[in-house]
């Protein structure tokens, strides 16, 4: 288990989630809260294969990382409901740096 400064971001937006997580087998732990408030922790697969280290800074690391998510619910607003959608792609821009 490796701890690392990270910030997360979905692509084309501005939001950011920053924070001090960990590295678990190649996957990127860290905490989150649901809209609820409700804490629970927040994975990130295969960031280690995916994001590539810096040139100029051998211990920060960045790159894309896309998440896949099945039976999501969506609220459709024109109809006033939620429609549950079978597959949804999700891509984010990760960066962390290993701390020592």
């Amino acid at each position: 288990m490796q701890k690392v400064i990270y910030s997360v971001s979905k692509v084309n937006r501005d939001k950011k989630l920053k924070g001090v997580g960990y590295l678990v087998e190649g996957n990127l732990l860290i905490p989150a809260a649901s809209s609820k408030g409700n804490p629970y922790i927040r994975i990130f697969e295969d960031v280690t294969k995916q994001c590539r280290a810096s040139v100029t800074k051998p211990d920060e690391y960045k790159g894309y990382v896309t998440l896949a998510f099945e039976n999501v619910n969506i609220f459709n607003k024109e109809k006033d409901r939620y429609e549950l959608l079978d597959y949804v792609e999700t891509t984010y821009y990760v960066w962390f740096k290993l701390l020592k």
